[in-house]
């Protein structure tokens, strides 16, 4: 039962983690795009609270590669 639930914590952080990417992707097109102050330092602020989601998800790939106990 633990190592199910440690499993479907993986996936769903692996998942979660993708989703990221692909959005911090958007944010940094549209900031490359937009030449206004407000949305820049919008969008800055945007993609800084994005990595620190990433960096936290990412703290589990170490464990998705381990071996099983």
């Amino acid at each position: 039962m633990t190592a199910q639930i440690a499993q479907d914590v993986l996936a769903s952080a692996t998942l979660h983690l993708d989703v990221l990417e692909e959005f911090i992707a958007v944010v940094r097109r549209r900031l490359a795009s937009t030449t206004d102050t407000f949305a820049r330092d919008s969008l800055t602020d945007l993609l800084l609270n994005l990595t620190e989601q990433r960096d936290g998800y990412q703290a589990f790939l170490p464990l998705a590669t381990a071996e099983p106990v």
